[in-house]
């Protein structure tokens, strides 16, 4: 199984999350964005509409105030309001009409020139340059005594509303259709007559005109649909109306005065620069897409990089402290829980670390205590040997020689009763050895030093020596310089120096010579006992201050010794913290030591 990294798996989880949030985001503002928009424009411009006809009503609606209150609802919503007679015609400052008696000058009819006011229309209207007491045809939706123009002839040619004509078209209606008089109740109305009186737009009314287009063409809208009854022109309407710059909402709420419609007021808001945004929006969603994207890829590989760094220190520290190798610590850089984990960790390592170094020192004491126990039993084994082996020959000479006696094989008793005491004085000087050896080792004994000559110490043991010297006729040379002072236990090193000297004397043959020696050396005393004779095996010469260690492994009698000797010496001269050995020379074998030299006033 393919083992992938943390930081790749970091970086597909934050690059998926950051990739999904943002198709998230996009597929919601291309959903919902331009829904959400339009429907809180909406509610804001009717929040604001409602508004206004409330003040309007409560106000004194004059002209002045009407203008006011219009521009604070087109600072709030930058949406178009005008205001509206009872007959649904366009109130302005300044009222456009033409006034025109029928043929039978029976009636006169109001044609308003408000609700025509739609730029490229109003223009064309003006082309007939209508004069007073001229002869007119007007075509148009009756409103009492107004008339909404929607085709008027006169004698410089036709004009036709092609707004209300697309209109009536989408309700199904022709102006062919129109039928009837003066006194017809018809809906549409066609009248002949003459101008009595008018009110004409001047070229600056036409300009403001040209920016109402589109309010005007919703004001006619609705008046048809409110003729056909299609709305409730006693209550707030909403509708959307749709022209060729697109989609418009229109609000209408009637002005009550006393229970009675008085006017009409009648707002519009444009989608259009909603829809136009939604748009650019769409297109900048392409450049921003690839932006986007690779600003995921870059934050996604920092941010796993990040986390991951951390991580993989901590992987590689603990690793370390698997094989037991504590040298590295993790850095906090961080109060988070990695700084926490990382503490922990460096915790954990000082604390491992004091534990193993703590085992390890009781583990290297366990094995000297184990060795040192392995040591004891096969000192132990060879103690029991040695003793064996050095009392079984006694034993026997001394129960051989009390069965003599016992048998009386001789007269001679006294022969055999020395012979007796002989071999119980080498057990009982073996056993006083053995108990001596025991003391030195037992690691509770504690040497009393003190100063004194070395050289009269020799010289008063080998006067103790000197019948064994003479017995096998030897020649003992003493090379010490008088008067050296040595620091030491005087008593031990009396008995090193008859041990070495006895030794000497043992392995010496019959008429050869022995050599002692005490010289003053810069900050110690050398001390050396040397011997003719054979030299110790090579092999061997570590091995003769084991104990009941003799180079005769036969252990014969005529040799001599305990075999505890040289061990008892070891034992001293280690106790005395000082340097000693033994060495093969071309004549013989020579044992040494060393003293620390002594004050001469101690």
């Amino acid at each position: 199984m393919t083992r992938k990294s943390i930081v790749f798996k970091l970086f597909i989880l934050t690059f998926g999350f950051f990739t999904l949030t943002f198709v998230l985001f996009f597929v919601g503002q291309s959903l919902f964005l331009e829904k959400f928009y339009i429907n809180q424009k909406v509610n804001g411009v009717q929040k604001a509409f409602e508004t206004f006809v409330d003040d309007y009503s409560k106000s004194d609606q004059s002209f002045d105030t009407a203008k006011k209150l219009k521009q604070q609802f087109f600072d709030q919503t930058n949406a178009q309001l005008i205001l509206l007679d009872q007959n649904g015609v366009i109130q302005d400052e300044h009222n456009y009409y033409i006034e025109v008696h029928d043929e039978n000058n029976t009636n006169e009819y109001h044609i308003a020139l408000n609700n025509i006011m739609t730029g490229q229309e109003y223009s064309n209207f003006m082309k007939l340059a209508i004069q007073n007491n001229e002869s007119i045809s007007v075509q148009g939706i009756r409103k009492k005594d107004t008339i909404i123009p929607i085709t008027i002839k006169s004698t410089h040619g036709t004009w036709t509303n092609g707004n209300i004509i697309g209109d009536l078209k989408a309700y199904g209606i022709s102006s062919s259709e129109v039928k009837g008089d003066s006194s017809s109740n018809n809906i549409l109305i066609q009248i002949k007559g003459q101008v009595t009186k008018m009110n004409m737009p001047s070229k600056a009314d036409l300009q403001i005109a040209n920016n109402i287009d589109t309010l005007v063409q919703g004001v006619q809208r609705w008046e048809i649909s409110a003729i056909l009854g299609e709305i409730d022109r006693n209550a707030l309407t909403t509708y959307t109306f749709s022209d060729e710059k697109g989609k418009n909402q229109m609000f209408v709420k009637p002005i009550l005065q006393n229970n009675t419609i008085t006017e009409f007021a009648f707002a519009m808001t444009s989608f259009q620069p909603v829809n136009e945004a939604m748009i650019v929006l769409k297109d900048y969603y392409v450049y921003a897409m690839m932006i986007v994207f690779l600003v995921i890829i870059l934050l996604s590989f920092y941010y796993s990089k990040i986390i991951a760094k951390p991580l993989i220190r901590v992987n590689r520290v603990t690793k370390r402290m698997a094989n037991f190798d504590f040298s590295e610590t993790l850095p906090v850089t961080s109060n988070d829980e990695i700084g926490s984990l990382s503490q922990s960790i460096n915790t954990m390592s000082v604390t491992l670390k004091d534990r193993i170094e703590q085992l390890h020192v009781a583990n290297e004491k366990l094995q000297k205590d184990v060795e040192m126990e392995r040591q004891l039993e096969r000192t132990r084994k060879d103690f029991i040997s040695g003793v064996s082996h050095e009392l079984k020959t006694p034993l026997s000479v001394i129960r051989s020689f009390a069965e003599g006696i016992k048998d009386g094989v001789s007269n001679n008793t006294d022969y055999y009763t020395d012979v007796i005491l002989e071999e119980v004085d080498k057990m009982n000087t073996l056993i006083v050895e053995m108990l001596e050896l025991a003391k030195l080792e037992s690691g509770t004994y504690k040497l009393e030093v003190q100063s004194f000559t070395i050289d009269t110490l020799i010289h008063q043991v080998y006067t103790k020596l000197l019948f064994s010297i003479e017995e096998k006729q030897l020649a003992v040379t003493i090379n010490a310089e008088t008067d050296l002072i040595v620091e030491a236990n005087r008593n031990r090193m009396e008995q090193v120096i008859i041990n070495l000297l006895s030794n000497a004397i043992r392995y010496t043959p019959v008429g050869k010579a022995i050599t002692i020696s005490a010289l003053n050396r810069e900050d110690n005393v050398y001390i050396s006992i040397k011997n003719d004779g054979s030299p110790i095996p090579e092999e061997n010469l570590n091995k003769i201050w084991e104990r009941f260690y003799r180079l005769d492994t036969s252990r014969s009698r005529h040799t001599g010794g305990t075999g505890l000797g040289l061990s008892i010496v070891k034992n001293i001269l280690e106790l005395h913290h000082v340097p000693y050995g033994v060495r093969n020379e071309s004549d013989g074998v020579l044992f040494y030591f060393s003293l620390k030299k002594g004050n001469r006033n101690e």
